[in-house]
């Protein structure tokens, strides 16, 4: 569950619209600039869409969720030696 948590949050932190990821990045764009972004979102999620299910994006974001789930493994590893596994 952890795992499949953890796909979930990097797939929606995305930098692009209509994803949560896109929100946090076009808050450091001009206003002018982030409303014309946010009036192709539906063509840019259907691209996303299109490119998930060619398998596109299986090793940007396979790597990306290695990469956290390293993350996460060190930050709590202590708990780990606290319990003496």
């Amino acid at each position: 569950m952890v795992a499949m948590n953890l796909s979930l949050a990097v797939f929606n932190l995305l930098p692009v619209p209509p994803f949560d990821g896109s929100r946090i990045a076009l808050l450091f764009l001009p206003q002018r600039l982030y409303f014309r972004a946010m009036k192709y979102e539906r063509y840019i999620m259907l691209a996303v869409l299109a490119l998930v299910f060619l398998g596109l994006l299986d090793a940007p974001l396979s790597w990306l969720v290695n990469g956290m789930w390293r993350l996460m493994l060190r930050l709590t590893g202590f708990v780990e030696l606290l319990w003496g596994y």
